[in-house]
């Protein structure tokens, strides 16, 4: 029998008329699509390239998920459980509020919503139900979800022979499967709303008038605070954390978290009495978000197929250089600087690059807004307290390691993005080499303008107190030293990541085609892949640095600048033939390795 098809009822003749299965279908379509999908995956394998990464693969798998999460010191081991739980949970309910409410008020990434080509082909003039689709798409989630869950229940001490893991990760997949309906709902709503005129964005208001009105209380409960959290600025960093805790508990803020903190509480209570009662609360939201979600099956085929024409769209701006983004009204991008009609060849390559992040990646207007931000709070929390201020000096440099590690993973400007169309890479008159020279010279210098712009938050409390950069032990060879150190470490991470890419073309996200958060836990997992291989390749310059500086005993004067700009002449030494060896690699990768090649 047809997969297709099921018996039905027999007609008026006595005859048994089968009828449309369309469950099965889509059973049969998923089914099979997966296993055709491992199968060319599998047949990799046979590559010796491929069959050691899979070992290596293997190996930091199984120490990360398994053998680490087993060590009594692992890295978040104690964080579920320590004294800073309740404001954990606190920091984390606000993030979820802002993220629910970023959907509802600038818009939800209609990518939630989009299905491939071929789906739209054979799904929507099927027999298949709106609210059929929708649940199709739901049930597409889960498996993103239910891998980022496992991830994130062993990396957070996790242990299968432990009752409180099953429970931590019970509250995670309640979690991020609530996010996604909650995503898709949105989505639907905001598309309905544009399709509906005014009518539909009336309806669409009173969503983003509640959500505008819990973020006002929870700023409210902030903004009362204020004498308080001055006075426990003056403590250090933990009181100011203490306060900000205390004041996000108040009444008001605590009752606009509640929806967001029921869904954090399980994650929390896991191994606790408490958990019973917490997970009985989420799985409410969780259903209720389910049915919520299924109720919207009205606009939801319109609002996909727009979705799905807004997601081949943006790939032909992205083929055409424009990055997905439209043109405007008068037909014009924004403006590049002008590149001559002679020179290297490979300058073409990176002003190419250069021109896609500042038209399609808006990253000059991210820039600036980024710079005016952290200018406006770094005044802000110096004329607070001295103490408001060095925490915030704080952030600002854990937010700054945090991009030089996760940065890489954002900023696609590179070979990510220009290997789906190998075929036209290959016809350039140059090396492969000076190739991949040029994609990742284009991406190193983007990035580590905007790691220095994370520079303007202690200059700007310089001019404000010019006696604290005296106080404060900063020098000048030390902030050269960073001017110089960044771009180094950045081509080190971006050839670390272009290299996977060209090796490894099959298994690593090519294009900009964005996904969501519930890929969180994959992501983290490539980071700290990333991140080892890193370390392995900094031991060498780190330690020939570090003993400069032992040699002099000059660990603020210009020894440091010295010490960095040994290492950074040898990460560029080492990094030279890996670039020749890539461009080998280039070379002779074939077209038809890479999926999407034109």
């Amino acid at each position: 029998m047809h997969p297709a098809t099921r018996v039905g009822v027999a007609d008026s003749d006595g005859v048994m008329v089968r009828t449309p299965a369309p469950a099965r279908a889509m059973l049969f379509l998923y089914w099979h699509s997966f296993a055709n999908r491992v199968r060319s995956q599998a047949a990799r394998v046979r590559s010796p390239r491929y069959l050691i990464a899979v070992a290596l693969g293997a190996l930091y798998l199984y120490w990360a998920l398994f053998r680490n999460a087993r060590m009594g010191a692992a890295p978040l081991a104690g964080i579920l459980t320590s004294d800073i739980t309740l404001g954990i949970a606190s920091t984390a309910s606000t993030l979820l509020l802002v993220s629910s409410a970023r959907w509802w008020i600038f818009g939800a990434d209609r990518s939630a919503l989009a299905f491939t080509p071929s789906e739209v082909q054979f799904l929507f003039p099927a027999p298949v139900s709106r609210r059929g689709l929708i649940q199709t798409k739901l049930l597409r989630m889960q498996l993103a979800i239910f891998v980022n869950t496992i991830i994130f229940s062993v990396v957070f001490r996790g242990h299968a022979a432990q009752l409180a893991t099953w429970e931590r990760g019970l509250g995670w997949w309640m979690l991020f499967s609530t996010l996604a309906m909650h995503r898709v709902g949105a989505s639907i709503v905001r598309a309905n709303a544009v399709e509906h005129g005014n009518s539909g964005r009336r309806k669409a208001l009173l969503p983003v008038v509640i959500f505008g009105s819990l973020i006002a209380a929870v700023v409210f409960g902030i903004v009362t605070e204020i004498p308080a959290l001055r006075a426990a600025a003056s403590g250090g960093i933990k009181s100011l954390v203490a306060g900000i805790t205390l004041a996000l508990d108040a009444p008001v803020p605590r009752y606009a978290l509640f929806p967001a903190r029921v869904l954090i509480d399980p994650i929390m209570n896991s191994g606790t009495p408490a958990w019973t009662l917490s997970a009985l609360w989420s799985g409410l939201i969780v259903v209720g978000h389910y049915f919520w979600v299924v109720r919207l099956d009205a606009s939801f085929e319109e609002a996909a197929m727009d979705a799905t024409a807004a997601r081949v769209e943006r790939i032909q701006r992205v083929r055409s250089s424009q990055m997905g983004q439209a043109r405007s009204k008068k037909g014009k991008l924004a403006r590049v600087p002008s590149l001559s009609l002679s020179g290297r060849p490979e300058v073409a390559i990176a002003w190419k690059n250069l021109a896609a992040a500042l038209r399609g990646g808006a990253w000059r207007s991210q820039l600036i807004m980024f710079v005016l931000g952290l200018t406006t709070l770094a005044v802000v929390t110096r004329s607070a307290s001295s103490r408001a201020g060095d925490a915030f000096v704080g952030v600002t440099i854990g937010w700054g390691a945090m991009l030089l590690f996760l940065g890489p993973l954002w900023m696609r400007f590179d070979l990510r993005l220009d290997l789906p169309r190998l075929a036209v890479l290959k016809t350039y008159p140059l090396p492969g080499w000076r190739i991949v020279l040029a994609e990742i010279a284009a991406v190193t210098l983007l990035h580590s303008i905007t790691v220095w712009s994370l520079m303007s938050v202690p200059v700007v409390m310089f001019i404000q107190d010019p006696q604290l950069f005296l106080e404060s032990g900063a020098t000048v060879p030390i902030l050269v030293s960073i001017v110089v150190g960044v771009p180094a470490f950045n081509a080190l991470m971006f050839t670390i990541q272009n290299g996977t890419a060209l090796l490894f073309p099959a298994w690593v996200r090519l294009g900009t085609e964005t996904r969501g958060f519930e890929t969180m836990g994959q992501n983290l997992l490539t980071t700290g892949a990333t991140t080892l291989v890193a370390a392995v390749a900094l031991v060498f310059p780190v330690g020939l640095g570090a003993l400069v500086l032992w040699f002099t005993n000059d660990w603020g004067g210009w020894s440091v600048l010295a010490a960095t700009l040994l290492a950074s002449g040898i990460i560029i030494a080492e990094l030279w033939p890996v670039l020749h060896w890539l461009g080998t690699v280039f070379d002779d990768t074939d077209v038809n390795e890479v999926v999407g090649s034109a």
